[in-house]
């Protein structure tokens, strides 16, 4: 049984004894124990992406604007990544081609964020991801 559904049968026992102030200290407690139950959940978020960063250390590079995951070879193996997005938050996201243009040159921006730029080398190689046999 875990700590909320214990708190629950604790507060089932006190309501069946009658004892007011011991129901309302029990459902405060109950309340408690539910938020730190979220809490940990946003803390074990935050250091799974922390861990995610960590591991990435090295291996990112930043090129035009972007971050780019670098295989062992030396070649690029993903991206291009927000560098807003990696730099801020730790999040690893990805470019996409923005749907506006501009006298035919296209923009890029985060899926997250959605920061908008153009960049003509990021425009390639998104182009390149689309269409690898190109």
């Amino acid at each position: 049984m875990g700590l909320i559904d214990t708190a629950k049968e604790a507060v089932k026992l006190v309501d069946q004894a009658n004892n007011l102030d011991l129901y309302k200290r029990l459902v405060d407690l109950q309340l408690e124990a539910v938020e730190m139950v979220e809490q940990l959940k946003i803390k074990d978020e935050k250091i799974k992406q922390l861990e995610e960063a960590l591991s990435l250390q090295g291996k990112l590079v930043y090129r035009d604007s972007a971050y780019y995951l670098v295989a062992k070879e030396g070649h690029f193996d993903d991206g291009p990544f927000c560098t807003k997005c990696w730099d801020v938050d730790h999040i690893k996201c990805r470019f996409v081609r923005a749907p506006e243009t501009d006298e035919g040159r296209e923009w890029v921006q985060c899926q997250r964020c959605k920061l908008p730029f153009r960049s003509e080398q990021i425009t390639k190689d998104i182009r390149s991801l689309d269409s690898p046999d190109l």
